[in-house]
């Protein structure tokens, strides 16, 4: 009979863990990091974060060190694009003075997603002819060219991402309440057939 109950609690969790559509927070917080084609300055590294809330298909918080410069909500307008299997966040910069600032992070992923390699061949459809990271209006062509090989000078260049990928930081709250319940019905029968009867 025991063990029967505690079958029965072991199968409630699981199931309650497998309903579709309660694993997933209306907001989630991911780690990014990504590799550039062609280094500024000698630095083609781009790390951050960003928040994705995904009942209103917004960028909700976000925040990266490029080698320019820091993107965050003071310098930058954030647009979330979702489109044929593709996420895209596009931060247009906002300084008047700035020329052409624009950082662009293409995911081909299912929407929501715990993790994602960033979109490395041709952007597709409204991305396409698009540079992943711009500033100052200037060219990858003229900042190989005239500058030593690996060099832009600050406030100036545009490069392509080579690699970069961004992973979920934060549980989801469902999925966490869903997990207690669980636990807190198993031991509750293990608790009222076994420990506390004695």
């Amino acid at each position: 009979m025991k063990v029967t109950k505690h079958l029965f609690a072991l199968a409630a969790l699981l199931l309650a863990l497998m309903l579709p559509g309660a694993a997933w927070a209306d907001s989630v917080t991911y780690d990014f990091t990504g590799t550039l084609a062609t280094p500024f300055n000698g630095n083609g590294t781009v790390t951050g974060q960003f928040t994705i809330d995904f009942s209103l298909d917004a960028i909700s918080a976000f925040d990266f060190t490029t080698p320019y410069s820091e993107v965050t909500a003071s310098n930058y307008l954030p647009i979330l694009v979702s489109a044929n299997g593709f996420v895209g966040l596009e931060f247009l910069g906002m300084s008047p003075n700035s020329g052409a600032n624009d950082m662009l992070l293409v995911f081909q992923t299912p929407i929501p997603f715990t993790a994602a390699s960033l979109f490395i061949g041709p952007l597709p459809g409204s991305f396409a002819g698009d540079v992943a990271l711009e500033v100052g209006g200037g060219s990858q062509v003229r900042c190989t060219s005239n500058f030593p090989q690996g060099t832009c000078p600050t406030g100036q260049g545009e490069s392509l991402f080579e690699s970069g990928s961004a992973v979920a930081t934060t549980p989801e709250p469902s999925t966490l309440l869903l997990l207690g319940a669980g636990l807190a019905t198993l031991l509750a029968t293990l608790c009222r057939n076994r420990f506390c009867s004695q």
